[in-house]
């Protein structure tokens, strides 16, 4: 089973197409997100029936549901959206696009904060019209002093370094480079990849930032 949470604006195209595109069966469900105060009540409401109705073609057990945020209280609106991803059931399936600003901006903070429990981002372009699935960094961890210095070395070497390479870099113990690249990996931070028995890791855009936020401490 899998969730759906995606803002919805009066054009219904993002949401529509991202859904097909990602695969939608019966039993899932979606959940739509809404301001609480509208500028058109009726096209609003038009748009969450034109949904509704595809979906009931493609499966009558697909479930639609309506989450109203505020637009004037962001605190609010960020934990409104954080409830209902933690409360979603299954896989959880957010699409970050079409939808007021009001609603997208909250939903985004959300779902980076909740990082572990979102399986899937997805993004409707307005350029081209594709719908992609953007893996959102971790923002959320960070890392012990030892686990940034080897962060440190591998963005430094400007591409993959392989664990003996590290160990003589950093002067440490190869046990616990491979721990700190083990703890690097599960939080994001780095990706590895083994050729001929020896791991070799690069830094990935979750490193990169973390390392943007955290090198004055």
């Amino acid at each position: 089973m899998q969730t759906y949470i995606s803002p919805i604006g009066f054009n219904t195209t993002s949401v529509t197409r991202a859904l097909i595109n990602h695969g939608i069966d019966g039993g899932d469900s979606v959940v739509l997100i809404r301001p609480a105060e509208e500028t058109d009540n009726n096209r609003g409401t038009e748009a969450v029936a034109d949904v509704e109705q595809l979906l009931q073609e493609i499966a009558s057990t697909i479930t639609v549901s309506v989450t109203r945020i505020p637009h004037d209280e962001f605190d609010t609106a960020v934990m409104r959206c954080s409830e209902t991803i933690r409360t979603a059931e299954g896989e959880v399936v957010v699409s970050l696009s079409g939808g007021a600003r009001d609603v997208l901006l909250p939903l985004t903070v959300a779902t980076m904060a909740h990082y572990e429990t979102v399986e899937s981002t997805l993004g409707y372009s307005d350029i081209d019209g594709q719908i992609r699935e953007w893996h959102l960094p971790n923002i959320t961890a960070t890392p012990s002093d030892g686990q940034r210095k080897t962060l440190t070395a591998i963005k430094d070497a400007e591409g993959k370094v392989s664990i003996p390479e590290l160990t003589t870099h950093r002067e440490s113990a190869k046990s616990t480079i491979t721990r700190h690249v083990n703890d690097l990996e599960d939080d994001g931070f780095v990706t590895s990849q083994t050729v001929n028995r020896t791991k070799h890791v690069s830094i990935t855009l979750a490193g990169r930032l973390c390392l943007a936020r955290t090198r004055s401490f």
